[in-house]
């Protein structure tokens, strides 16, 4: 049998409490007879450095969260009706009579080529402003414009197709080239679809998306930008442009710098007849790039779940989101002076008979050398190739309901110089207004141009004088004075 004494035979030590032994100094040594027991002492635990890296996490991605949370439910609402599935795409074949037809493609067919977006490709976009206005009404694309967009070189085009021009619409004949919207819209096609296959077809420009906006989505996203600023270069004032319940009302725009809402920049971008409607092309593109400038100002990720909403039921697109976002970045980036503007001023003709609609007629070779200007060679890049062919006024118009018979030369058109009474004439008379021939063809005039910082030329607005603008004569008072 063992003993826990050590070999002296002392006792062993005794661990006592500091309670114990102050109690043992005043005397009490009771306490000392019963150890009491040291309860452990706590032990800390070290708080995981990966487990407090991942609780900052989740608080800093919840909110996050809550500050996107208003954006990401707008983007949801108008997800479905803004980003639309692509449209349908047709080749344009010719058939046994020699004249262009549309055959529709399957989405994967492999003739239809895209831009690929990490190579940097050319991407062509079909910026278009429709006319819809009440339920049933045959709509209208008063905007045609295509934009070519250069991620490598970050080179901008924009080209302004006038709704007057007359072109060759596959399937249909020759026709203005706004008329291929509403044909499209009663085909399987669709009003997008067919004006895309027209442009290519005439153009040689490969369309690769498009994007419409009726005009009260125009209005809504000038608004929820805050306006915008915009250079008018030279008074107008238009007496004919289209009011409520298709009546007339004047508009007026005095020259300078001003700040506009939606209605008055739709007013801006829409009128014509002061001028015509390559000094409307002007304009829209000039509205477009003051947008730019005023997207570049503004916080657009506030702005962002306004605009969005906003968009709802009035754009249409078949760009992914992730394409607009990649294409909004690529925007900021491309300077003020990399985006160029281009008309079509010095490439047409006017023709106008008197009753009959008004027609541009395109000099093929001369709207080659624009596009040529337009899309600069670049090796793996398609350079656009016109189809120069002859084209003449229809006999009957291929959209009765989109037919406006003019009765006076309209502003593109310029009469010819009627002959001058001789000096041997017996009296003097006034010179009579010109009239031009019908059913000739008339050269376009424009106000003396503006030069651009590329060397392109676009047309100035300016006043027509009008009744109420015309100084009358001075008639006498009764005192005899002349008043003006």
């Amino acid at each position: 049998m063992t003993s826990d004494r050590p070999p002296d035979g002392s006792l062993p030590p005794t661990r006592f409490t500091a309670r114990q032994l102050r109690a043992a100094r005043q005397g009490s040594f009771e306490s000392l007879d019963a150890p009491e027991s040291v309860p452990p002492r706590p032990s800390r635990r070290r708080v995981s450095l990966p487990a407090l890296a991942a609780t900052l996490l989740l608080v800093i991605v919840a909110g996050i969260a809550a500050y996107l949370a208003p954006l990401a439910w707008a983007s949801w609402r108008a997800y479905q009706r803004v980003f639309t599935t692509p449209i349908p795409r047709a080749n344009v074949t010719i058939n046994a009579q020699g004249t262009p037809e549309v055959v529709l493609v399957s989405p994967n067919d492999p003739a239809i080529q895209l831009p690929d977006w990490d190579k940097k490709d050319r991407i062509n976009v079909l910026l278009l402003g429709v006319d819809r206005r009440e339920a049933g009404d045959v709509p209208r694309a008063d905007t045609i414009i295509v934009v070519t967009i250069d991620p490598l070189t970050k080179d901008v085009g924009m080209l302004s197709i006038p709704r007057d021009l007359l072109v060759t619409i596959p399937g249909y004949g020759q026709e203005k080239i706004n008329a291929a919207y509403p044909l499209g819209m009663s085909s399987p096609l669709t009003g997008p679809g067919l004006l895309r296959a027209t442009i290519e077809y005439n153009f040689g420009i490969p369309i690769h998306y498009y994007a419409e906006v009726d005009f009260e989505g125009f209005v809504r996203i000038v608004d929820t930008l805050g306006g915008v600023v915009v250079d008018v270069p030279a008074p107008i004032k238009d007496d004919e442009y289209p009011g409520e319940d298709y009546n007339y009302t004047r508009v007026y725009f005095a020259p300078g710098l001003q700040h506009m809402d939606g209605r008055t920049a739709l007013r801006y971008v829409r009128t014509r007849h002061d001028d015509n409607d390559f000094s409307r092309g002007y304009r829209q593109q000039q509205v477009l790039r003051a947008l730019r400038e005023q997207g570049l100002r503004l916080d657009l990720l506030r702005k962002a779940p306004q605009l969005v909403d906003a968009l709802a039921d009035t754009v249409r697109t078949d760009l992914s989101p992730q394409q607009v976002l990649a294409l909004a970045k690529l925007g900021s980036e491309i300077p003020r002076e990399r985006i160029r503007s281009f008309t079509l001023l010095e490439a047409t003709t006017s023709y106008w008979e008197p009753g009959q609609p008004f027609y541009l007629i395109p000099n093929w070779p001369a709207i080659q050398a624009i596009l040529d200007e337009m899309f600069p060679p670049r090796e793996g890049q398609p350079r656009p190739r016109v189809r120069s062919t002859t084209v003449a006024p229809p006999a009957q118009p291929l959209a009765p309901d989109l037919v406006e018979p003019v009765q006076t030369p309209p502003p593109e058109v310029q009469a010819p110089v009627q002959p001058q009474p001789t000096e041997t004439a017996p009296v003097e008379t006034e010179p009579t207004p010109s009239t031009p021939t019908p059913g000739t063809q008339l050269t376009p005039t424009l106000p003396p141009a503006t030069p651009t910082p590329h060397g392109m030329h676009t047309p100035v607005p300016t006043v027509v004088p009008t009744a109420e603008s015309t100084t009358p004569e001075a008639t006498p008072t009764p005192e005899g004075t002349p008043t003006p």
